[in-house]
């Protein structure tokens, strides 16, 4: 995407995902050490969805946002998940 927002009607679906994934890893890199392991877990979260497709949500980033929402759920029931709510 270099950088550019593309019109909804080019969006490449599971593929933005991977993409938000890319840069939310190379954004954990500014973090200090003891919160890069998290931004590693988010990245994986969305990552995990990718394979959805989600073609009901067309931007990139509520499919996201939507991913993370349902992991942190499945977290806080015990469900499999990275994080442990309390």
């Amino acid at each position: 995407m270099n950088g550019h927002v593309l019109p909804a009607g080019n969006r490449k679906g599971r593929a933005d995902l991977h993409e938000t994934a890319d840069r939310w890893l190379r954004a954990a890199r500014a973090l200090p050490a003891e919160d890069r392991p998290y931004a590693e877990c988010l990245a994986a979260m969305i990552r995990s969805h990718a394979i959805d497709g989600m073609p009901a949500i067309r931007d990139p980033l509520e499919a996201a946002v939507f991913s993370l929402l349902i992991e942190l759920v499945k977290a806080r029931e015990g469900a499999d998940g990275c994080v442990r709510l309390r």
